[in-house]
C-alpha cells in the first residue's frame, strides 16, 4: 500500500510530462496510452550575419537587371588567329587596260600596263548582226569611237567573258543595250533593252525595226553645187598691156558671159574657177586688177 502511494506520487507527475497518464480501478493502478504527443523541437533560426550577406546579394542582383547591360560577344569571344579579311580578297578589283582595237561591239582587244595584248568578250550581250546585216556598220562605228583609245576596267572573267567598266564608272554593255547599239542575252540587261524598245532607238528604230533582214539603205551622195561648171576651153595666152597713146580710146563695154557672175576673187576660188581668162564665164575687168586679161590670178 505503501509503494503504490509513494509510486504514484513520484512517477506519476514525470508520466504526465510525458503524455503517460495513471489511473486506478479498484485497488489495481494501470499505465494509460494516450495519443502522446511528442513536443516538436524548435526549428533553428537563421544567424543574421547570413540574413545580411543574402540581403546584399539580393540588391545587387536586383541593381545589375536594372542598371546592367549585357556583355558584349565581342568582347568576350576569343581573339582569332586568322589574319582579318578584306573586301578586296572576295571582290577582285578591276584591272585598268587600254583598248587597242574593237572587232565587234561586243568583242575587243586590250592591252595592259605591261604591253600584253588580249582579246575579251563583252559578258551578256550579243551583237545586233555583222556589218552587212542592218544598223551592223553603225553599231562597229559607234563602239570604235566609244572605246578605242581609252581606259576600261575588265571585271572577273566568267564564262568566257567579262564586265567592262568606262573610265566614268558606267558599265559599257548597259550602256550600248540601253542605246540600242548591242542586244541584251541575260536578264541582267532586259529592263535596258525594253527602254531601248519603247524608245526606238538605234537597231530598233527605223529603218530596222529590231530586223536584221531589212535591206541596208544606200548612202545617198553629197549634194553638188549648183554653178554652172565653166566650158572647156585652151586657155588663151597672156596678152600684153596695150600701148596707149596720147588720146585715150574709150573703155570697151563689158562682154557678156552669161549668168555667171562673181561678186569677188574669194566667190570665185570657192567655185573652183579662178583664174578666170577673158571670153571664159564670170570674167569681168572689175576682177582684173592688172588688165592682163586673166581675172583672179593672184592670190
Amino acid at each position: 500500500m505503501m509503494v503504490r502511494y509513494v509510486l504514484r506520487r513520484n512517477v506519476g507527475p514525470r508520466f504526465h510530462e510525458l503524455g503517460v497518464g495513471t489511473s486506478r480501478r479498484g485497488t489495481r493502478t494501470t499505465r494509460m496510452h494516450p495519443s502522446a504527443q511528442v513536443p516538436s523541437r524548435p526549428k533553428r533560426r537563421m544567424p543574421n550575419w547570413l540574413k545580411i550577406i543574402l540581403a546584399v546579394f539580393a540588391v545587387l542582383f536586383i541593381l545589375g537587371a536594372i542598371f546592367g547591360k549585357s556583355p558584349d560577344q565581342s568582347t568576350t569571344a576569343a581573339p582569332s588567329t586568322s589574319p582579318p579579311t578584306t573586301s578586296s580578297a572576295a571582290t577582285p578589283a578591276a584591272e585598268a587596260y587600254t583598248v587597242a582595237t574593237v572587232t565587234d561591239s561586243a568583242t575587243l582587244e586590250v592591252v595592259d600596263s605591261d604591253g600584253v595584248r588580249k582579246t575579251v568578250h563583252v559578258m551578256g550581250v550579243t551583237t545586233v548582226g555583222t556589218s552587212s546585216d542592218c544598223f551592223g556598220a553603225e553599231s562597229l562605228a559607234w563602239a570604235t569611237s566609244k572605246l578605242t583609245g581609252t581606259v576600261v576596267h575588265l571585271g572577273t572573267e566568267t564564262a568566257g567573258a567579262v564586265t567592262v567598266a568606262l573610265a566614268d564608272g558606267r558599265d559599257y554593255a548597259a550602256l550600248a543595250v540601253q542605246n540600242g547599239y548591242l542586244k541584251s542575252a541575260t536578264s541582267a540587261f532586259e529592263a535596258a533593252e525594253t527602254a531601248a524598245r519603247q524608245g526606238a532607238r538605234g537597231f530598233w528604230g527605223p529603218p530596222c525595226n529590231g530586223s536584221v533582214n531589212v535591206a541596208v539603205p544606200a548612202t545617198q551622195p553629197a549634194p553638188q553645187p549648183t554653178s554652172t561648171p565653166p566650158a572647156p576651153s585652151t586657155k588663151a595666152a597672156p596678152q600684153q598691156n596695150p600701148v596707149r597713146t596720147t588720146a585715150e580710146e574709150p573703155p570697151a563695154p563689158e562682154p557678156d558671159n552669161g549668168s555667171v557672175y562673181y561678186a569677188n576673187c574669194a566667190e570665185a576660188r570657192a567655185a573652183g574657177v579662178a583664174p578666170i581668162h577673158k571670153g571664159e564665164p564670170g570674167y569681168r575687168k572689175g576682177l582684173d586688177r592688172d588688165g592682163d586679161g586673166v581675172a583672179c590670178d593672184k592670190g
